[in-house]
This record gives C-alpha cells, sequence and structure tokens, in this order.
C-alpha cells in the first residue's frame, strides 16, 4: 500500500487475495480478518513504522473494503500448509531427515510465500503444518560443507515419499534441486541421552547356534524393520507407523504374562520403540536396536495412545533408575502429560 497512489478496487482485490491464500506470519485467514476488525471497531491507531502518504481516514475506509472483499470471498479456500510458532521447535526434537534441497533459503522462501526464522539457536528454519496433518520442517546448516536445506519429518510417516510429493505438490519449490536421503542417510537431530549396553551374558544370542537360549536365536532388527516399531507423539498422546493411537490392551510381556502391557526401549535420542509381542528366545528388548545400548528399556501400559505406567522390566538392560527417569524426561518434553504417570522401577535406588 506505501507504494500505491490510489486505493482502488484493484489494490483491495489484490490485498485481500493475497491475506486469504497466503496468511501472514504463523496467523490463519480468520485471524487476520479478526485483527482487521478489532483494528477497526476499536479505532486503534494507523501503525506509524512505515510513513503512508494516505490519511488515517482513507487507509482505514482501504481496510474496511479489504475486509468486505475478503467476506465476498468465503467460503475461503482450505490452505495447503501453515507455518507454525517458532516455539514449535520442540516438535523436530527426533524428526527424521527425508530429503535435501540444494537451494538457498531465499529461494526457498519465495517459492513457499512464508519465511524462515532466522538466527535462532536452531540455526535458520521454518516448521509447517500440511492440509494432511503432517508436519514438517527445513532446517540450515545441517552439513558441514554445505548451506543446503534439509527436509525433516516429525510426524515419521512410514511412506516418506509422499510427504516430500505432498511439500512440492503444495509449494513451488524446484523438485531438480530435491534428493531424497536413502536410510542409510537418516539421522536424528539430538544424541542427548546416555546409554547402558545390554549385559554380557546376552551377547551373540542372535547368532544361529547360540548358546544363550537354548537352540533358539533373537531377531536383531535392521533400521528399516525397526520403523515398524517406533512410536510417535502427537498432541499428548502415543501412535504408531499406522498412524493409530497406541493401545497395548491386548498385549503382553514375559515380564506381565496377565497382559495390558507391551515392551519397549528408548533410544539415545528419545525415540520411543515397542511391540505387544515379548517371545522368549526369539524377541527381547535387544531386539529393537540389534543390540546396541539403550537410554531406556522396560515395558509400558497405554489405552488408546494415553500412557498410563512405564517399568524398568528388562533383564536384558537392567537399567538403573536414571534411565527410566531419561523416558519421563523425553515424553514430558514431547507434549506426553506425566503427571499422573505410573513409574514401576524393580531396580534399587542407588544402583548405577
Amino acid at each position: 500500500m506505501q507504494f500505491e497512489k490510489e486505493l482502488d478496487d484493484s489494490v483491495v482485490d489484490r490485498i485481500a487475495y493475497a491475506l486469504v491464500t497466503e496468511p501472514l506470519s504463523t496467523m490463519t485467514q480468520d485471524e487476520e480478518y479478526q485483527v482487521l476488525s478489532d483494528g477497526l471497531a476499536h479505532a486503534s491507531p494507523i501503525p506509524a513504522v512505515i510513513p503512508m502518504r494516505q490519511e488515517p481516514a482513507e487507509l482505514r475506509e482501504f481496510v474496511s473494503r479489504v475486509l468486505a472483499r475478503m467476506d465476498s470471498m468465503r467460503p475461503w479456500p482450505a490452505l495447503p500448509y501453515h507455518r507454525l510458532p517458532e516455539d514449535s521447535i520442540s516438535a523436530f526434537k527426533n524428526a527424521t531427515p527425508i530429503a535435501r534441497i540444494s537451494s538457498s533459503v531465499n529461494d526457498v522462501e519465495s517459492r513457499i510465500s512464508r519465511g524462515f526464522y532466522w538466527g535462532t539457536e536452531f540455526g535458520t528454519f521454518i516448521p509447517l503444518k500440511m492440509r494432511s496433518g503432517r508436519v514438517i520442517g527445513m532446517f540450515t546448516p545441517f552439513w558441514d560443507d554445505s548451506d543446503d536445506i534439509v527436509l525433516v519429518d516429525a510426524t515419521h510417516e512410514p511412506d516418506r515419499s509422499d510427504v516430500i510429493d505432498e511439500l512440492l505438490s503444495a509449494t513451488r519449490i524446484d523438485p531438480s534441486t530435491v534428493t531424497r536421503l536413502t536410510a542409510e542417510d537418516f539421522e536424528t537431530f539430538t544424541d542427548e541421552y546416555m546409554t547402558t549396553p545390554i549385559q554380557s551374558n546376552f551377547r551373540d544370542e542372535n547368532i544361529a547356534g547360540n548358546s544363550v537360549w537354548d537352540g533358539k536365536q533373537v531377531a536383531y532388527l535392521t533400521s528399516d524393520e525397526r520403523e515398524a516399531y517406533r512410536l510417535t507423539v502427537r498432541d499428548g498422546l502415543l501412535y504408531d507407523t499406522r498412524g493409530q493411537l497406541y493401545d497395548t490392551s491386548s498385549a503382553r510381556t514375559l515380564w506381565s504374562p496377565e497382559g495390558g502391557r507391551a515392551i519397549f526401549v528408548m533410544d539415545s535420542g528419545g525415540t520411543l520403540y515397542s511391540s505387544p509381542h515379548h517371545v522368549l528366545g526369539e524377541f527381547h528388548h535387544s531386539s529393537f536396536l540389534a543390540g546396541e545400548p539403550a537410554a531406556g528399556a522396560g515395558e509400558l501400559d497405554a489405552r488408546e495412545g494415553r500412557i498410563r505406567l512405564i517399568s524398568d522390566q528388562s533383564s536384558h538392560y537392567r537399567p538403573a533408575r536414571r534411565f527410566t527417569e531419561q523416558v519421563v524426561d523425553s515424553l514430558a518434553r514431547q507434549g506426553v502429560p506425566v503427571g499422573d504417570l505410573q513409574i514401576e522401577y524393580h531396580s534399587p535406588p542407588d544402583r548405577m
């Protein structure tokens, strides 16, 4: 508006269309409309940060025409995505890198019509919530030798191609700049939790003919196989990789044969893996991370996504209490209400 000689209907149309199709900052269309309506209703002062050639009365009249034009455009189109607030960074704690975008931040900003957050402690990034409900983010720097942008998926979709395809179809990002990462490229953003190894008497349990399980062989999962057991948190609830609320009603463990609990482990980045099946000599806590150290291990009880109890029952890891406390900390950071969470300890308080 600052450079317009006349605030005619063409300018009204252009501004109204932009507000409806490309909302400012993290606002929704309704929030924009409400702010403008409230400003007029309460005769709020016209911001003086930018000098305007028009008088306040003319600017108010222009805003009223923009609102009328927005009204005439109802119902407003569903947006393909919107930018999340900067403090939504917690959602990306264990996000999975799924693509590399060989382009500058300025170029991507122009192609998605949204601004990145610059100069934060997490670098330069933008979090987006897609129309599908997926939460994705773009971050830089990520690679030591490049300013390329990494695309990450915070909802841990089983088919990462769908996530990338949705972004490309909803924006003007050049597909030729996007390299899809393979399983070998996957990393997590954090590696902050201390770990404990499996007990030495279980070594080689995954090798045929081992002496640990009297002829049985414990399955050790590959990184791709592990994904089927990953749990994610959305709105304080646990979900499995199918997008279903995690429920252990029909699960049972060797520690709790009466049922209602599943085994779990947590890796050093705070990601949970869980299975309703715990089979002697075939599938154990050690299966998830292929015998590698874990940041927590035990049982969990969840009903319709609400986690009610965790225990430290794991003969493979025998985690000290500080490891179970790490699990609670990770859940709390991801938005799980832990105030009423029951914690069942089987290790002594001072065990190191």
